[in-house]
């Protein structure tokens, strides 16, 4: 007569403090040092936790560290201030971390090293940049829609200049991103050549 095998063993449930205290070690590994100094060695060793629980939740690095990135700056926030320049200024605070001095100096990290950091991006999280360039390019949008601005004839050049001047403020000039930067090249740049005066776009 054969017995009735045992029922499965439920697997552990993941500890969701732990994860967010590892993504979070991940992140200023990440800002301390750029993606070289994110092992999982060095997380584990950041976050108090053994090395082979990473491993049970995360395969490899590059997949802890592209969920670190998507905690600390997810693509899908929801930004509608009821004017461009407000959208714009608010999105792309969201996307250098301003306010978040972890993800900011991950940011700053990233500034210094894009060429690395471009090329993990598009093997790890390709989808990550283009998501991005489409919820600027919605606010566009969005801004035609209700009538604040006429379609611009040069909707990319619109979606490069913030990204391009903090990138070569910041290698040039050592500049770090900041809230009054982003709002001055909103202001300066993206609002004139959207046809809209920064005074105008001003609540």
């Amino acid at each position: 007569m054969s017995s009735t095998p045992p029922p499965p063993t439920a697997a552990r449930p993941r500890d969701a403090a732990l994860d967010a205290n590892v993504l979070r070690a991940a992140m200023e590994l990440l800002g301390e040092g750029g993606i070289a100094a994110v092992t999982m060695d060095a997380v584990a060793q950041r976050a108090g936790a053994g090395k082979a629980s990473l491993y049970r939740r995360w395969k490899s690095k590059d997949e802890l560290l592209a969920d670190a990135l998507t905690l600390h700056s997810p693509i899908d926030v929801e930004v509608d201030t009821g004017t461009l320049r407000g959208d714009l200024v608010k999105l792309y605070e969201h996307y250098y971390g301003i306010g978040n001095h972890v993800m900011q100096a991950a940011m700053q990290e990233m500034l210094g090293n894009v060429r690395q950091h471009l090329a993990w991006t598009e093997k790890v999280a390709p989808e990550r940049l283009t998501a991005r360039r489409a919820k600027v390019r919605a606010l566009f949008e969005r801004a035609v829609a209700r009538g604040e601005i006429a379609p611009p004839a040069d909707i990319d050049l619109l979606l490069d200049l913030v990204p391009a001047m903090v990138l070569y403020r910041y290698n040039t000039r050592n500049q770090k991103v900041s809230r009054a930067s982003i709002a001055r090249f909103v202001d300066a740049a993206v609002l004139p050549l959207a046809g809209l005066a920064a005074r105008e776009a001003r609540p």
